[in-house]
């Protein structure tokens, strides 16, 4: 019988960092990845948490700074739960320069979509392994749950012109 190994889902909890961190130093830095990259992309979810909050500062036009950010986790009762003050100066401290978050944050999207295709992969073998009458029906379901996890990351490069329009006027 072969040997079952437990594996961790792919992340990369430093690129993870680095885009928080380069955007608590360079708040412009959301505005090259805001199109792309989800708080669902993040593997901790207390990044997703933080990212989330960036964002939420960056639609209401509010600076996306360690005060705001702290003050927007704290008004979420969030603020503790990811680490507090100590861990969001840590994200500022841990990258000295915002010029590759696009690069950190491809990471991210990167390793989100291979969560995202294990889950698929799951979920196509249970249907397999079902008793189904139908084995078309099957197939069928099959190539949705790829399709959505495909069209996620298609749809995520499309961004409506009224979003596009607001960041520059």
């Amino acid at each position: 019988m072969a040997e079952r190994v437990e594996r961790l889902p792919p992340q990369n909890i430093e690129a993870e960092e680095a885009v928080l961190g380069a955007i608590l130093i360079d708040p412009d830095a959301i505005i090259r990845i805001a199109t792309f990259l989800q708080p669902e992309d993040f593997y901790r979810e207390k990044h997703g948490w933080i990212f989330e909050a960036a964002l939420h500062l960056h639609d209401r036009r509010e600076p996306i700074d360690f005060l705001t950010i702290c003050d927007e986790l704290e008004r979420r009762g969030q603020l503790s739960e990811v680490g507090g003050p100590a861990f969001i100066t840590s994200l500022i401290n841990a990258v000295p320069t915002a010029i590759h978050v696009e690069h950190y944050a491809r990471i991210v999207e990167r390793t989100a979509t291979r969560r995202r295709l294990i889950e698929a992969a799951g979920k196509i073998a249970a249907l397999a392994y079902q008793e189904a009458d139908d084995v078309e029906e099957v197939v069928d379901r099959a190539e949705e749950i790829l399709f959505g996890v495909s069209e996620r990351r298609v749809s995520r490069e499309l961004v409506p012109i009224r979003q596009v329009l607001s960041e520059y006027y």
